[in-house]
C-alpha cells in the first residue's frame, strides 16, 4: 500500500475474464493483508496467501508461478497499473505467434505520483527468428521491463526460475530468447512505476530479502549471462552465437556505462567508509570507460574533499 489498491483494481478490470489471480503477500507490514483478503472475499478468481518471512522478490516470483494452473502466466508488481486490454492483447499476440515465448507491450514509466516520465518500447528485434538478432536486441538497452509480459508457462518451466541475483530479470529473458523469440506490442499497455531515489543496495534487498552489499553487480550479471545457456539443450552453434554476442557487447558504450556504474558505486562506498585512497584508485579506470563521466566523478570527489577540509 498505497499503490497496491490501484494495481489490483486494474488487473481485476481486464476485459479477459477467464483469469486466476494469485496474490503472494511477501510478509507485508502495512494494511496489505487486510486489503487483499477483502478483495479475495469479493472475487472468487482471487487466491491470497501470505509469507511469514520476506522471501525476496525472486523467490516470491517463483512461488506464484509454481501454484498457477493456467497455460499462460504474467507477473504483476504491487505498484504498477495495467490497461484493461493488457491480457487480451498479449493473448492475441501469442496466438498469432505460436513459437513465441512471451508477448510484451510497451510500458509507460511513471514516478511515485503517477506522472509519465517516458515510454519504453521493446526492441522489435526480440521477435526475430534469428538468434543473434534477438540476443543483440535484448542487450541494446540499459533498462529492461520485458519480464512483465504474458508468458507461456511451459517456457518458464523450461528455462527455470528467476535467480536471487542482480539482473535476475535480464538473465531470465536472455534464457527465454535462447530458445524462442518474443512477440512485442508497440503501444504502451501498462504503467511501470520508477522510484528514482532507490539505491542499488535497496534494490538488491528487494530481490533477495536479506541485507547484502553489492560489489560490481553488472560484472556478476555478465558472468551469469555467460552461464545461462547451460541446461537448455542448445546446439553448439547456438551456444557459440550467444557467446559471440556477449563478447561484442562488452565492447559497446552500453556495457561500458554499466561497468562505469559499478565502479562509481564502489568508489562512493569506499569514500563513505573513509577508504579514500581506494576510492581515488578507481578514478583512472572510470575515466577510461567514460572520460566525461570520469571527470564528473573527479569533480564530485574534489567537492567532497574540500567539504571534509571545511571549505564551502
Amino acid at each position: 500500500m498505497p499503490y497496491l489498491e490501484a494495481a489490483l483494481a486494474s488487473l481485476l478490470a481486464q476485459d479477459e475474464e477467464d483469469i486466476e489471480f494469485i496474490i503472494s503477500d511477501n510478509a507485508s507490514q502495512d494494511s496489505t493483508e487486510a486489503h487483499c483478503r477483502a478483495v479475495a472475499a469479493r472475487d472468487s478468481r482471487v487466491r491470497y496467501s501470505r509469507n511469514e518471512v520476506n522471501l525476496g522478490a525472486a523467490a516470491n516470483f517463483q512461488r506464484v508461478l509454481s501454484v498457477s494452473t493456467a497455460p499462460y502466466f504474467a507477473w504483476a508488481a504491487h505498484d504498477d497499473v495495467y490497461s484493461s486490454n493488457f491480457i487480451s492483447r498479449c493473448l492475441d499476440g501469442l496466438r498469432s505467434r505460436p513459437e513465441a515465448a512471451l508477448c510484451v507491450p510497451a510500458h509507460r514509466r511513471i514516478d511515485d505520483k503517477g506522472t509519465v516520465i517516458s515510454i519504453r518500447q521493446e526492441p522489435p528485434g526480440l521477435a526475430s527468428p534469428d538468434l543473434q538478432t534477438r540476443l543483440r536486441a535484448h542487450l541494446s538497452r540499459r533498462a529492461w521491463l520485458t519480464i512483465y509480459g504474458l508468458w507461456r508457462k511451459e517456457v518458464l518451466m523450461q528455462i527455470g526460475p528467476p535467480l536471487p541475483i542482480w539482473g535476475s530479470d535480464v538473465i531470465l529473458v536472455w534464457r527465454a530468447l535462447l530458445v524462442a523469440p518474443i512477440e512485442t506490442i508497440p503501444e504502451p499497455l501498462a504503467d511501470y512505476r520508477v522510484f528514482l531515489e532507490k539505491t542499488a543496495d535497496a534494490t538488491m534487498f528487494g530481490v533477495t530479502g536479506s541485507e547484502s552489499r553489492l560489489h560490481f553487480p553488472h560484472t556478476g550479471m555478465l558472468r551469469e549471462l555467460k552461464r545461462a545457456s547451460e541446461g537448455l539443450g542448445l546446439s553448439e552453434n547456438d551456444r557459440q552465437v550467444a557467446a559471440g554476442v556477449l563478447r561484442r557487447w562488452v565492447l559497446t558504450p552500453s556495457y561500458r556505462q554499466l561497468a562505469f556504474a559499478d565502479l562509481w558505486l564502489e568508489s562512493r562506498r569506499y569514500w563513505s567508509e573513509g577508504a579514500k585512497l581506494r576510492a581515488l584508485a578507481l578514478l583512472p579506470p572510470m575515466a577510461v570507460l567514460s572520460p566525461r563521466m570520469g571527470l564528473n566523478g573527479l569533480h564530485h570527489v574534489w567537492r567532497n574533499y574540500r567539504g571534509d577540509r571545511g571549505h564551502s
